[in-house]
């Protein structure tokens, strides 16, 4: 898993950065992450920090996938919860989910995004995007 680059501004400046992974959800009722989310980060010096995160499932075998934004303190380290339901619940009837939130209100140094299903979703897949 990786994060790769997906948009870019207009005339090259990069005003709206777009960045998206695929991952496999997962095979039981666990959570697993995706990759560090290393080109986001609080903004002290404005109000508020907007960024978008969405889902794009192929499909949802049990009830529901549900999405929290998690936080780091080191690169890799022990990841704690810091917004459950960062995008609605990813069901099979609303498999795109995108919502924006105020990062400054979920400080951390390093992020993720965290999924947890309720049975096997190992035969689906998982866009994941974040728009900063």
């Amino acid at each position: 898993m990786a994060w790769t680059k997906t948009s870019e501004g207009i005339s090259g400046r990069e005003v709206l950065v777009g960045k998206e992974e695929s991952i496999t959800a997962p095979s039981s009722a666990t959570t697993e992450y995706s990759s560090e989310i290393d080109f986001i980060s609080v903004n002290n010096k404005e109000a508020a920090s907007y960024v978008t995160f969405g889902i794009i499932a192929s499909a949802v075998t049990g009830t529901n996938l549900d999405i929290g934004l998690y936080g780091a303190m080191t690169s890799g380290g022990t990841k704690f919860l810091l917004l459950d339901a960062v995008v609605t619940d990813v069901t099979n009837a609303a498999k795109v989910q995108f919502k924006s939130i105020n990062l400054n209100a979920y400080p951390a140094p390093y992020y993720y995004l965290g999924w947890t299903s309720d049975g096997d979703e190992s035969a689906n897949t998982i866009s994941a995007y974040v728009i900063a």
